[in-house]
């Protein structure tokens, strides 16, 4: 559970799907399909080629794990599905604030129009996918763009089962970050215990990390950036 204090209620769409707001910016939280998931998979088992190797333009240290960029064309074919997650991160807001709020034009700093985004105003600029070996670890970091997702494909329990004593932060989980920690209780951090087919979408800007796992498994994970049109 978060330990942050914030005056900003989450909100639960008709679909199921969260805006969660440990601190002030929005973090949207839903499932993708199991089907997607394993698509991504099997897709991005094929891309073992240099020119599609994304480590070095990852701050990631996957030192015994790789990361590979989608081909082109497989981002046009995902992006239609990717963007109804858009929409309905934009429609929950729309929900829980009213029409006239300007969240979502803070979100893309542009202005915005609630009909144009059905239509699509935001474009999925990058797409790439993360295998994780054992004492692989994201450091704290931003992402370019607009909004920037994650989807966790693989995440083997035995990964949060096993903790290094000298590591207070725990193993595998996701870590959102924002502004700086004053007191334990008004901490800057926001930890998550990613299970498969669990989605964030998040501004871009918001830092986060991942902290190392200790066991011999494998996790997969697929991250992207969208760009406002």
């Amino acid at each position: 559970m978060s330990n942050f204090i914030t005056n900003v209620p989450n909100f639960e769409t008709e679909q199921g799907d969260k805006i969660l707001y440990p601190f002030s910016p929005p973090i949207f939280q839903t499932e993708v399909d199991d089907k997607f998931t394993k698509e991504l998979i099997e897709e991005g088992r094929k891309l073992t080629k240099e020119e599609d190797d994304w480590n070095p333009r990852l701050a990631g240290n996957l030192k015994y794990g790789r990361s590979y960029h989608y081909k082109e064309d497989y981002l046009l074919k995902v992006e239609p599905y990717l963007k109804t997650y858009v929409e309905r991160f934009f429609n929950g807001i729309y929900a829980q604030w009213g029409q006239e709020n300007k969240m979502v034009e803070r979100l893309l700093k542009v202005q915005h129009d609630r009909r144009q985004h059905r239509q699509g105003n935001v474009r999925l600029d990058t797409l790439w996918i993360n295998f994780s070996q054992k004492h692989d670890f994201n450091p704290p970091h931003t992402h370019t763009g607009i909004l920037s997702f994650v989807i966790f494909c693989q995440t083997p329990k035995e990964i949060f089962e096993v903790q290094a004593d000298s590591n207070t932060q725990r193993a595998g989980e996701l870590h959102f970050t924002h502004g700086e920690s004053i007191t334990k209780l008004l901490g800057n951090e926001y930890p998550v215990k990613p299970y498969e087919n669990l989605m964030f979408i998040f501004p871009a800007e918001l830092k986060h990390f991942v902290p190392a796992y200790w066991v011999d498994a494998e996790r997969i994970s697929v991250s992207g950036n969208f760009i406002a049109l």
